[in-house]
């Protein structure tokens, strides 16, 4: 016995949405959320206050430029550096690691400098184009996941 074609296409249009749903449910939706978290960050704090995540303070305690390196070597030309201490307190969890990274809204750079493993201060260099106005600095885990963002 043959179905009216009718009925056959309710059960070809349910099936389809059943795979599209599923395929958006467990495939793209798990996707989706990953790539949201480089984009979005899970804490900030505004300019001059700190933020906890997880039982660690976080805060900006000093931010400078400055034209010179270290050595006293010069920077290449249209560039310079961006000196930002980020403080923490609190116990560090085990195999902790983070990196930061300089945003002004449209652009980011990462840091030079050593990455906040049981750290409580890290001191992060940024070599950045002299006319950028950075706005905030970056905590991101070592998959590019946004942990926190700190207001400059």
């Amino acid at each position: 016995m043959r179905l009216p074609l009718w009925k056959r296409n309710v059960i070809g249009a349910a099936v389809a949405a059943a795979a599209a749903t599923l395929s958006v449910t467990f495939i793209s939706g798990p996707a989706w959320e990953r790539y949201r978290a480089t984009v979005r960050p899970a804490h900030s704090a505004s300019t001059g206050e700190s933020v906890v995540v997880d039982g660690q303070s976080w805060s900006v305690r000093n931010v400078s430029r400055s034209t010179k390196q270290r050595s006293g070597a010069p920077l290449p030309e249209g560039t310079v550096l961006m000196n930002v201490l980020v403080e923490r307190s609190g116990t560090t969890e085990a195999g902790f690691a983070c990196v930061g990274y300089l945003f002004d809204g449209e652009r980011s750079w990462r840091a030079n400098g050593p990455p906040c493993g049981a750290a409580t201060s890290m001191p992060w260099t940024f070599t950045i184009p002299a006319t950028a106005e950075p706005t905030a600095v970056d905590i991101r885990d070592l998959s590019g996941s946004i942990l926190l963002r700190l207001q400059l």
